[in-house]
């Protein structure tokens, strides 16, 4: 590694920077007496700081409370009992973002400090230690005074008075290796890479200089470079020039490209159940490609986000001698391939719940996902078994399932049968969604008649996720369509066709609180509502829709009960205003119904107070609301997800 260094001497000062991959700085002020040093002061992660102050026979800034024939009598008195004194120290007037800094580093000032006795040698200690400090920050010629609280006390204050930061008055960033090679040459590419580094400097001339903001800064060049092509480039010459007396800093740093990596083959380690093929299907990078630091991320966490792996790690050698063909390194734990729970719940729209869960992620030895469940609710019954295929080469995930569902809501019990095929593809934040489902429903209101539909039922739809968390969001949107048909000469008792959207948008207002927005509009096209199951009409009401209101009450009203209507429409604002991390209050107002026709829509409106505990599968609802047409309080709970 190349050093180099720099010298900047005034009459008092003499100082230097000195970095190689990491920074050390020394501060001298030129004397006889020993240096003291304080290299165990680290404030950054990649630099160390180092400073020694020493004083000349010509300097006359001597601690206030070292004999001296000039000083007042309070003053000597102070210094005479300094050293049978036990004391304690304090800041005491001084002002700057740098006070933390002190007060976390220092131990003298923490507030559990322990009395010592008052020594020039204590004293000077603690002036080094402050001076380091402030160094970091850019202030290289503090004042330091110390001084008694009143007559008598074991409280020593100390006033500090930092003096001008620092300004980076120059800079020269160097570039060389193969990057530079190619922007010598005229490359566009590569003369358009080495502009947008510079553009890109976070400390330019003009800055206040920052020991912390000069490492960060240049760690964020290097990994800019780092992130594509480069993946061996390193800092060759990095240094720091202090004029302490014009409080002036110039900078210069030279980075070392090295060559530029190809990608070469895969080599995986921790296979123990599954076939190599496997990983295949999640879009690795492919021999001859460019090294992108992205895409091997990409790759990553397409491998964490399946269902087969607890842990991935993907990474390339920065060995220039492999540069051409850079060899792939996939390192992977296995999951369990079988899992068993059993679970617990409450919610307000459907009762207490206990349900039984079975996973096996290796059925048939084939690496299909197999996800079952049995969930028993008081209103509700419902068993299921999805398989899951692994992903195509195109990144579709083939899926195939059967469910049988039964439900008594507001009056009306439903059973249900159905077996289903699907193909999702996700590219990006968009999902699509490609069905085929044949169902079997027999259903009836209280006092009436059971009636018996079926229908083949194919499906698209889409989902837009552009949120800053999938399970908490704060910003950002979502939006849902679907679109279904049925055939009547196709296994179906009534043609129809299904449309539905939902949108959901978070605005986030202040440092934690956020406006929550939602809306949702279905309309079914068909002769009548005859002859299509309920699970292809619309009721509202609940929860996550109309708070309220009964769990699915909102819909086609009869004596016994209520049924699906062909038109939905529903509209919340909610605004979430968080006490703390966990803790938060909401206050709402919910719109919508279902009916048969536009014609009969009459909207239902519901306000309210609630409140929100955050969780890691996002937070929980507890809601009060006032449903305006019915006259009623609800209660309502639920966990609010993210659609």
């Amino acid at each position: 590694m190349n050093y180099s260094r720099f010298f900047c001497a005034t009459p008092a000062l003499l100082l230097l920077l000195s970095v190689a991959d990491s920074c050390a700085v020394e501060l001298a002020l030129n004397a006889e007496s020993p240096s003291i040093s304080v290299a165990d002061l680290t404030l950054s992660e990649d630099q160390q700081v180092l400073v020694q102050q020493k004083k000349t026979e010509a300097e006359q800034a001597e601690p206030m409370l070292e004999p001296d024939a000039d000083a007042d009598e309070e003053q000597q008195d102070f210094t005479l009992a300094a050293t049978s004194t036990l004391i304690r120290f304090r800041i005491g007037q001084a002002n700057g973002e740098w006070l933390e800094l002190l007060q976390e580093h220092i131990p003298e000032f923490a507030k559990t400090s322990e009395a010592q006795s008052l020594t020039p040698g204590v004293l000077k200690k603690i002036r080094n230690a402050i001076s380091s400090i402030l160094a970091t920050e850019g202030y290289f010629s503090p004042v330091i005074r110390f001084e008694k609280e009143n007559q008598g006390s074991k409280l020593v204050l100390v006033n500090i008075d930092a003096g001008q930061r620092s300004i980076v008055q120059s800079l020269n960033l160097r570039f060389s290796g193969a990057l530079a090679d190619a922007a010598n040459a005229g490359q566009e590419s590569q003369v358009r890479r080495r502009d947008n580094l510079i553009a890109d400097w976070s400390l330019p001339q003009g800055a206040p200089f920052r020991d912390a903001e000069w490492g960060r800064a240049k760690n964020k060049l290097l990994e800019n470079l780092r992130d594509e092509s480069f993946a061996a480039a390193r800092i060759e010459d990095s240094s720091a020039t202090i004029d302490a007396d014009k409080h002036s800093a110039a900078l210069v740093l030279e980075i070392a490209s090295g060559p530029p990596f190809i990608l070469g083959d895969l080599n995986i380690t921790g296979l123990q159940r599954y076939p190599n093929w496997l990983l295949e299907r999640y879009a690795p990078p492919k021999k001859g490609e460019p090294y992108s630091r992205s895409r091997l991320l990409e790759y990553q966490r397409a491998l964490q986000n399946s269902p087969y792996f607890s842990t991935v790690a993907v990474s390339v050698d920065a060995d220039t001698s492999k540069a051409d063909a850079a060899p792939v390194e996939v390192a992977v734990v296995e999951r369990r391939a079988r899992d068993i729970a059993i679970g617990a719940g409450y919610s307000t729209n459907t009762g207490l719940r206990t349900e039984l869960t079975y996973r096996d992620r290796h059925l048939f030895d084939r690496a299909w996902d197999l996800r079952s469940a049995v969930r028993i609710e008081q209103k509700r019954q419902l068993a299921y078994a999805d398989i899951y295929l692994p992903p195509t080469e195109k990144n579709q995930l083939d899926s195939f399932g059967v469910l049988n569902d039964h439900s008594d809501l507001s009056g009306l019990m439903t059973t249900r049968s159905a077996f289903g095929i699907k193909r999702t593809t996700t590219k990006n934040k968009l999902e699509q969604r490609l069905g085929l489902n044949l169902a079997f429903e027999s259903s009836q209101l209280r006092g009436e008649i059971p009636s018996v539909n079926r229908a083949l039922v194919a499906s698209i739809g889409w989902t837009w996720r552009d949120v800053d968390n999938n399970f908490a969001p704060r910003k950002g949107q979502i939006a849902q369509f679907d679109l279904a048909a049925s055939e009547k000469t196709l296994l179906s008792n009534q043609r129809f066709v299904r449309s539905y959207g939902k949108y959901q948008r978070w605005i986030p207002v202040g440092e934690r609180d956020s406006v929550v927005l939602r809306g949702e509009l279905g309309q079914v096209v068909s002769a009548g509502s005859e002859g299509i199951p309920e699970d292809y009409l619309f009721r509202t009401g609940g929860s996550t829709t109309v708070r309220g209101y009964a769990y699915q009450s909102l819909g086609i009203q009869h004596p016994g009960g209520v049924t699906g209507g062909r038109v939905l429409a529903v509209a919340s604002a909610e605004y979430v205003h968080w006490l703390d991390a966990s803790w938060g209050s909401a206050a709402f107002l919910d719109v919508g119904d279902a009916a048969d026709t536009w014609r009969d829509y009459s909207g239902k409106s519901s306000y309210g107070v609630g409140a929100r505990y955050m969780t890691p599968a996002g937070p929980i609802a507890l809601d009060l609301a006032y449903a305006t047409k019915s006259k009623k309080i609800g209660v309502e709970f639920s966990i609010a997800i993210a659609f």
